[in-house]
């Protein structure tokens, strides 16, 4: 079997032939719609997403239509085969699988001239457990082959419900005795590395040898001997932990043809040596960390480790780490973070902890949204008997929604009239065909609470009769009068409903309309203005939303249908964005207003963080330094934390004030990829208190500037907050936000009460407020250590 002349595919310990492993062309996404050179795929894009239906992915080709068709080049580019004989026989073989479990079938043929031969017909694809199935067998040229020349392979995929199905690799090859290698080869591990013995019937004194090895089976091999003689050779070049392929080929006039191939790693049990010369540079919210490697060559990888000023309490923020510096997003405000940095090699020996280094951010507690994050109440106990990774269990599978039967992705939860709470939320069932990428068919349910945290109980499986109740990423607008207007995407339009209260019933106004003329993207990206939209409405009855990339656009006038005309660019072109956040992709956006400003959180999802942006306009945002969220930002009250795999489709509940008392968000334990059907994984919504900001007054009539002598401001008792008694009033600080982050601003001088609430007077100096500013910012602490934070416009109203 290894005696052979390779047609397309497999040539070890040579570089595969006319691309049948699909790697010759790098394409990391579906949508790209790259191509092989020596592969043509007979469908174009998806109308609708834009999206390539037959392509490569990661080194396979796919089919996502009922039936496509991928050819091969003639395979008549072989100097040693390039004419078939009657008689001889072709090895073939290839490795398939499919998204799901949809009954995806496949055909494999050769075509010679006009004839094709069926090699593989109808073959039944076993999807969804990640696995390639892998078929072989052999062809016999026949007479009429011969006369029609060399040939090309077909290959038919068939496809249910748009699912893809892969081809992972085809190898043809001819079978030639007079090429045949070594018979025999084994591998054993000894101290000094990995033996190899090979047997060969063909062996003469003057016969020599070349030994390859492979770390990626199928793709080109290293040669570590050449013209060698005997049977043996020991390879004490390797890398401990790491897997190796070896063959053997005998030299000639020509090369032999490869031995069979021996699979050994030689595993140790030696930590590797620490990381050295271990250095912190300090930003404003963030640490970026460096270090020299470790001197062992088999360190596969490192994972950073976080603490307290004492070193104490320490957990893992980074790992799988194959370079020499990482940058943490989320360090611990008002202490010295103290970092180890660990080694890993490929044999998972994990090394000594480097020598730590301190650092501390420059800003203080209270500058980013994810400081206002609140561990999340347990409503009756943490539980183990639930769905997903070791990350999330034990959880309070009462926080938010969730069920084993339904994959929960998004929704905004709103306090009614009624007190309750109630959240229109996207789902689909977790065991349908597609696992977690059955999203385009969900649905939108109607979920109740009796308390911001959950549990949501579904009420009504279809919030709408409309297109069967399908839609994606709803979002609810508050309306001035009290009334709600929800955004759905159906059918791939934005869709928009009202009602007088959450329970319905909706009626659908139509479909959203926007003004292309200044889309600043692509036109194949248009489609960013009608999915995930978030809006508000503005007080002269006009309506803003923000669109999937971050864009913001306005109605121009009271028809919420628009026409809306687009009055910023996406989020990533925003030079007001700092050049670490900026390169991202960026989706989800959540868009809300109180009666101070405009807010605006959006997801950067390639790095599984997002960011927090206020505005006085809704269209004119300033960047709120740190992240708003993070994976590492979800824990219960006593403690124990959650590791979600990712965190998107941002929401807030807000207080009648407009502020955001809870953050909701999408929650996925797994990559999403790795969601399938009928499996112990799923998504859900959490819940997550916030810091409420403090309902501040300022009283100066005149706009303070930073030549403002004294600031009074107005601080509001409310339920839970004594003004007048809860304060530190040391710790006050007020002024514009590129002051009091960093610790400074102004300082109180004098206080007096008003009813329940207490007036604060500042000493102007150091306010630091410029024509840049639009709000001041307080930032405090209470009696007990609380967070105190709140804004102000700049002037009475």
């Amino acid at each position: 079997m290894f005696a052979q002349i390779t047609l397309l595919g497999d040539n070890s310990p040579h570089k595969n032939v006319n691309d049948g492993n699909f790697e010759l062309v790098k394409a990391h996404s579906w949508r790209k719609g790259l191509q092989s050179p020596m592969w043509t795929c007979s469908h174009g894009q998806n109308k609708h997403t834009g999206d390539s239906q037959m392509a490569l992915f990661q080194g396979r080709i796919y089919s996502s239509v009922s039936k496509g068709i991928i050819e091969s080049r003639v395979l008549d580019n072989i100097s040693a085969y390039n004419k078939p004989v009657t008689g001889d026989v072709l090895n073939w073989g290839f490795g398939t699988d499919s998204e799901y479990d949809c009954g995806a079938k496949i055909t494999i043929s050769l075509v010679f001239g006009d004839k094709e031969r069926i090699l593989a017909e109808n073959i039944t694809i076993k999807g969804g457990d990640l696995k390639v199935q892998e078929f072989k067998g052999t062809y016999i040229i026949t007479k009429e082959d011969a006369v029609n020349g060399m040939p090309f392979v077909r290959a038919t995929l068939f496809s249910n419900e748009g699912v893809k199905v892969f081809i992972n690799y085809v190898n043809i090859s001819v079978q030639a005795p007079e090429t045949n290698g070594p018979e025999a080869l084994s591998a054993k591990v000894v101290s000094e590395g990995i033996n190899l013995k090979w047997s060969d019937s063909k062996s003469t004194e003057s016969v020599l040898y070349n030994v390859y090895r492979g770390e990626i089976i199928g793709n080109a091999y290293q040669k570590l001997a050449s013209n060698m003689k005997g049977f043996n050779y020991t390879d004490s070049s390797l890398i401990n932990g790491k897997e190796y392929y070896y063959l053997v080929t005998r030299v000639g006039v020509k090369e032999s043809s490869k031995s069979p191939v021996a699979t050994i790693t030689k595993m140790d049990k030696v930590a590797p040596a620490s990381p050295t010369n271990l250095k912190a540079t300090v930003f404003e919210t963030e640490i970026q960390l460096n270090w020299k490697k470790s001197i062992d060559e088999d360190v596969e990888s490192y994972a950073v480790y976080r603490g307290d000023s004492e070193g104490n309490n320490l957990r893992q923020i980074a790992y799988n780490i194959k370079g020499d510096k990482f940058v943490d997003f989320t360090p611990i405000k008002d202490i010295e973070n103290t970092y180890f940095i660990f080694a890993y090699d490929f044999s998972g020996n994990k090394s000594i902890a480097s020598i730590p280094v301190k650092a501390k951010v420059k800003a203080v507690f209270g500058t980013s949204f994810s400081d206002l994050i609140l561990p999340m109440p347990i409503t009756y106990k943490l539980r183990t008997d639930v769905w997903g990774a070791d990350g999330v269990i034990p959880r309070d599978p009462n926080n938010g929604i969730e069920n084993p039967e339904w994959s929960y992705w998004g929704g905004r939860p709103v306090k009614d009239k009624d007190g309750k709470y109630h959240m229109n939320v996207t789902r689909w069932p977790a065991n349908a065909t597609k696992g977690h990428w059955e999203w385009p068919s969900s649905t939108v349910a109607y979920a109740v609470s009796d308390k911001p945290t959950g549990p949501y109980k579904v009420k009504r499986d279809l919030v709408y009769d409309f297109h069967n109740g399908l839609g994606h990423n709803p979002d609810v607008i508050l309306l001035n009068d009290g009334t709600y207007m929800l955004y759905s995407l159906i059918d791939w339009e934005a869709t928009l409903f009202t009602s007088k209260t959450m329970a319905g019933p909706w009626k659908r106004l139509g479909t959203m309309e926007v003004n292309l003329a200044n889309s600043d993207v692509s036109e194949a990206r248009n489609y960013v203005y009608s999915r995930n939209l978030s809006g508000v409405q503005l007080n002269d009855g006009r309506f803003l939303f923000v669109s999937k990339a971050g864009s913001m656009i306005l109605s121009d006038g009271e028809n919420p249908l628009g026409p809306y005309q687009i009055v910023s660019k996406e989020i990533r072109h925003n030079p007001i964005i700092p050049e670490k956040y900026r390169k991202s992709g960026y989706e989800d956006p959540v868009l809300w207003k109180d009666d101070v400003q405009f807010h605006m959180m959006i997801n950067a999802f390639w790095d599984y963080r997002a960011i927090y942006l206020r505005s006085p306009d809704g269209i004119h945002w300033k960047f709120n330094l740190g992240t708003a969220y993070t994976p590492h930002d979800t824990s219960y009250e006593d403690g124990t934390q959650t590791h979600w795999y990712k965190l998107e489709r941002p929401h807030v509940l807000q207080d009648e004030f407009g502020r955001a008392t809870h953050l909701s968000l999408a929650v996925i334990d797994v990559p999403k990829a790795d969601d399938l059907a009928k499996d112990n994984h799923n998504s859900k919504n959490i819940i997550m208190p916030l810091v409420l900001h403090k309902r501040i007054k300022m009283l100066n009539k005149k706009k303070i500037n930073k030549d403002t002598k004294s600031i009074k401001i107005r601080i509001i008792s409310e339920e839970g907050f004594d003004a007048q008694n809860d304060i530190d009033l040391n710790s006050l600080r007020y002024g514009a936000t590129e002051e009091v982050d960093f610790g400074k601003g102004c300082k109180i001088f004098k206080t007096k009460k008003k009813g329940k609430d207490l007036i604060v007077i500042f000493s102007g100096d150091g306010n630091g407020i410029t024509n840049k500013n639009f709000v001041g910012k307080l930032l405090g602490k209470t009696k007990k250590g609380e967070l105190i934070i709140g804004y102000s416009k700049l002037k009475a109203d």
